[in-house]
């Protein structure tokens, strides 16, 4: 008797196929969204579905396209440059609440770029970071898109919650010494007002968007960024309680953490086990000199071991050494430095308020001295002050003396370590990547993609 054959293989589903577009000048912005692919694949590879993702960016003079490739992405640069001009002021638009372009045939020409790669490659699924552009195109071409976000992009929240206390531009020695209760009062009538500025209306874009065909009812920042889900990747227990949104999704932390960095050595060394303390001095992408600067300068004072991530773009080695005799306890460094690791070692860090600056901070259970950069970013660092794991002090009261003052009472009081481990504790308790690829591949399932 002849054995029946044995059944053929079900045919396996073509890749999705996955444009991704993103900020590559913002360290974070492009960082993040390595991640989000990564989530997205590996979604993908659990349920037998390849994945096959595009990163897609606007040229600039420096950008992070390295970290694309780094992760086995593909990454392509679009026929449009933008200048340096251009780039700083998209990364001060946010705490200087303007628009990020006011040129109408820039906007015009931003947006009709994406639209003619959205046509050119007609992807199964968009993912965007914080670029309204991309959500613009989206939207107009009918494609699903997924976005990720530093804070909910939900009017309601933003009038409620997005200011978690005094702004930098309003700090002053009055309100510094003002009780918590009071701050937080006012915090709440200033994320009121905060949402009347041109940042969170963009009308250069919106204006160029309906010349274009885009038709939505209140064609703001909001509008721009709405897509099918947009993902928070952040710590669902600062948002409890809140209105964040139909379409948002708070997924866990996500930040960078790269297998297969190595320490440099001199850093091993110099943040081996034992006394004095280590500090970790970090300002992302888009801190800006004079923080760095009189971070360093703190630092230098006193007697602790530090190491000092200097990025080329905010400030040059000879230029720092020109400015601060730098002891040998001090060690700067313009290179990568695996942040996940060095902040282990710390015992305490230095930084802005980028989202995964902070994260990768309170991941290793490190407590923090921070300043925003931003708005949200002063957000990020006051949600780990009010678990008592930090101070943040302000754009105009930060001085090395004030630097100094704040990180010896995070070394010298050890609430700040305790609450930093159950802040840690939290994070370790939700797998962040799994739960951004559930939420991603939800998207991809309801579209039948």
């Amino acid at each position: 008797m002849t054995a029946p054959l044995p059944p053929e293989p079900a045919a396996r589903r073509a890749p999705l196929r996955v444009t991704c577009f993103v900020p590559t000048f913002n360290a974070g912005d492009t960082t993040r969204g390595v991640e989000v692919a990564r989530a997205l694949a590996q979604a993908g590879r659990e349920r037998d579905r390849d994945v096959a993702v595009t990163f897609v960016f606007a040229r600039t003079e420096r950008n992070y396209e390295a970290q694309i490739t780094a992760a086995g992405f593909e990454a392509r640069a679009l026929d449009f440059h933008l200048d340096e001009a251009t780039v700083a002021a998209i990364l001060t638009a946010d705490h200087e609440g303007n628009e990020f372009v006011t040129d109408p045939a820039t906007a015009r020409r931003y947006i009709g770029i994406f639209l003619d790669e959205l046509r050119e490659r007609r992807p199964d699924l968009v993912v965007y970071g914080f670029v309204p552009p991309a959500g613009i195109a989206a939207q107009m071409m009918g494609i699903a898109s997924i976005a990720y976000l530093p804070f909910p992009a939900h009017g309601p929240w933003v009038r409620r919650h997005l200011v978690k206390d005094i702004p930098d531009e309003l700090e002053n020695a009055l309100t510094a010494r003002a009780p918590r209760l009071v701050r937080r009062l006012v915090s709440g009538m200033v994320s009121r007002v905060v949402t009347t500025r041109p940042f969170f209306h963009q009308p250069t874009f919106a204006t160029a968007a309906r010349e274009l065909g885009w038709r939505v009812e209140r064609p703001d920042l909001f509008a721009m960024l709405a897509a099918s889900a947009e993902l928070v990747n952040d710590l669902p227990g600062f948002y409890l309680g809140q209105d964040t949104g139909p379409r948002t999704r708070i997924t866990g932390p996500l930040f960078s953490r790269p297998a297969d960095a190595a320490v440099d050595p001199r850093i091993c060394e110099l943040f081996a086990p034992g006394r004095p303390d280590r500090v970790f001095v970090s300002m992302g992408s888009s801190g800006e000199t004079p923080y760095l600067l009189a971070a360093i300068e703190a630092v230098a004072r006193m007697a602790v071991r530090a190491v000092v991530v200097v990025p080329p773009r905010i400030c040059a080695l000879s230029d720092v050494h020109a400015k601060i005799r730098v002891p040998a306890n001090v060690y700067l460094t313009d290179a990568f430095v695996p942040a996940h690791q060095v902040n282990a070692m710390a015992d305490a860090a230095i930084l802005h308020g980028g989202q995964g600056t902070v994260q990768t901070a309170v991941h290793a259970g490190t407590p923090i001295v921070g300043v925003g950069m931003q708005v949200e970013q002063s957000t990020n660092i006051d949600n780990v002050v009010n678990r008592g794991a930090g101070i943040r002090i302000a754009r105009g009261r930060w001085h090395p003396d004030q630097v100094r003052g704040a990180l010896q009472r995070v070394l010298g009081e050890p609430a700040f370590r305790k609450n930093a481990a159950a802040l840690k504790a939290e994070y370790d308790a939700i797998d962040g990547r799994r739960e951004a690829g559930k939420a991603m591949w939800q998207v991809v399932e309801a579209n039948g993609l």
